[in-house]
Formats: structure tokens, sequence, C-alpha cells
């Protein structure tokens, strides 16, 4: 969208980097890499949850709000990828014409009109939702369901106590869901064949690969969007601030709604606080879901708060190199 500070598209802030020391070759590197990491890193997580023993369609994960805010990284990565690319190195693609080269360039380009502000709003709010739900996921999951988690089995819940059998086998037939069961189920069946020994096991008691599904859906995607706020791109503080907050908002809101279409379908729930069973009334459900939703706004104050930290640093460093370049030119 466009700034107060300055009227170049989004568009082309998401292909630029604000420092001088990453021109856009290095940029295009950079992007092409992340890209890489987060599809690899998203292909081990596919086949990690594909192949959890549970009683449940394995179209529950696509309800999942950790898989779903990583898909938008996912995607936000692979457009901005794409971008950056094509800019640095087809700059005028109405020069190629040749069909399935042609096709593809064009698939990968900016958008032809930059100016368009309606354009130039959906992205940033996009950009926007993918920052803001990373966040929210990393702060649910860290704050709320694993203590929560914790909590239960200091209870005793006999459902829920860390079992060590033998070897991995599946739930009896008579198993009853409790949403909080989610990682614990997928443990259950694991502990047993980690060695204590291995990487991140002193951390997670899962072994390295389970820690690091865990890190992947629940840290890595915020991680990469901070990186991508202070390093990647130069997208300023929207004006319309409202605007966006209304889209966050509406999107959480959304959310809830797929994940109550999921609960329908699949009996899954993705959260243990959409489950009536287990937070004890449908008054404590409401409450949750009514904080999901202020959480949005919370963690776009976070995200400015990082982009604000950017502009001030990059705007020291080009207002000391204006200042630099001013006594040069007075100098005899």
């Amino acid at each position: 969208m466009l700034t107060s500070e300055c009227h170049q598209p989004a568009f082309l802030r998401a292909s630029h980097s604000p420092w001088a020391f990453i021109p856009q070759n290095v940029l295009v590197f950079v992007r092409g890499i992340l890209l890489a990491f987060v599809i690899a890193t998203g292909v081990m997580i596919l086949s990690f949850k594909l192949n959890e023993a549970s009683n449940f369609s394995n179209w529950r994960h696509i309800y999942d709000f950790a898989i779903d805010s990583y898909f938008l990284v996912f995607l936000y990565h692979l457009i901005t990828f794409s971008w950056t690319f094509t800019h640095l190195y087809y700059p005028h693609r109405e020069d190629i014409d040749d069909g399935i080269e042609s096709w593809l360039i064009n698939l990968m380009s900016l958008p032809r009109n930059l100016a368009s502000l309606r354009k130039q709003f959906y992205f940033t709010l996009f950009y926007t939702v993918t920052v803001v739900f990373a966040f929210m996921n990393t702060t649910i999951y860290w704050f709320i369901t694993l203590q929560a988690e914790g909590a239960i089995g200091r209870d005793g819940d006999p459902e829920l106590e860390p079992r060590d059998p033998p070897q991995p086998t599946p739930a009896p037939n008579n198993y009853v869901f409790r949403p909080h069961q989610k990682i614990e189920q997928t443990f259950v069946s694991k502990t047993s064949l980690a060695d204590p020994n291995t990487p991140f096991s002193n951390i997670f008691g899962e072994g390295w690969f389970v820690a690091y599904i865990v890190l992947a859906l629940y840290a890595i995607p915020s991680v990469l969007m901070v990186f991508e706020i202070f390093f990647l791109n130069s997208i300023k503080r929207p004006i319309w601030i409202g605007s966006h907050l209304f889209g966050l908002e509406f999107s959480a809101g959304l959310y809830l709604a797929w994940a109550g279409i999921g609960i329908y379908l699949t009996g899954w729930y993705p959260f243990f606080w959409l489950d009536e069973i287990a937070v004890g009334s449908t008054e404590a459900v409401t409450a949750y879901s009514i904080g999901f939703v202020l959480l949005a706004p919370i963690m776009y104050v976070l995200m400015q708060g990082f982009v604000g930290i950017r502009e001030n640093l990059t705007r020291s460093r080009a207002e000391a190199r204006a200042i630099m370049a001013a006594q040069e030119a007075l100098e005899p």
C-alpha cells in the first residue's frame, strides 16, 4: 500500500531490500534459499503429519492453524521470490514471446498495474495476515497450548499422562478425543523409539525429528517473517491502518469459521479451547474465541514495531551517508 513516506508501490518494495549491502542479485539468492528451505521443511511436516497414528481423517490437517499459517508463509515466499527474480532477470517481459516461457515469466512477474491502490491493499493485507498469523501461531502454542498440556498432565488426568509403551500401538476403538492429546498421542507412539541422547531430546524428550517438526510448525515461521521484515523487504507502515486491522480481525474470524467446518466434518479440534468438554462450557469457548480474534491486532502492533525499528535503522544510515556526501561536496 502507498505510504506517507514514499509513493513507491508495495510490490516493488517487496522486491527490494532496504539495506545497501543486500543488492538485487544477493536478494534473489537469499529468497531462493529460503523458499527451498520452506519447501523442504514443508515436505517433512507433511510426511510426519500424514503418518501420525490417529482415529481421525487426514483431512483434519487442512484445518490446523499451524499448517494453514505455514502455508501462508510458503505462499508469500513463493510470490516474493518470483517477483524479485523476474524483476532482476526479466525486466521487460513483453520481449519474450516464446509460448511456455512467456507464460511462465508473465505468471512470475510483478502485477502490470503497479499503481493500483486496490491491488496494493490486497497484497499488503495478505502480507500482514501472513506475518500476524505466524506470530499468533507461535504465541498460542508456546504460551497457551503447551502450558495447558502441562497443567493437565500435572493434575493427573489418567487419559493425558504420558505413557512409555514398548512399541507404537494404534489407539483403541473406544478412544475419546481430547484436543490437548494431539501432540502427546503422537509422542506416545514414538517415545520408546527415541534415543534419549539424540539432539533436542533434552528439550522435548522425543528425539530430534519430532523436536524439529515442533519448531518448524511453531517457531520457524515467525523467525522467517521477522527476518523478512528486517532484511528482505522495504514495505513501510500503511496509511490506512484501520482497514488492515479490520481485515486482520475478519481473517481471524474467518479461520474460526473454517475450524468450525473442520470440527463438524472430522470431529477433530484444532485448539483444545474449541472443545466445550475440554474447557467446561460454551461461554469459555466463546471467551477463548474472542481472545483469538483480539490477539490479531496485538500481533499487528508487534509487527509494526519491527517495521518501525527497521525504518529507524535504515533512515539513520541513509542520513549518515547524506551528511558524509554533503561534507565531501563542501570540501575544497
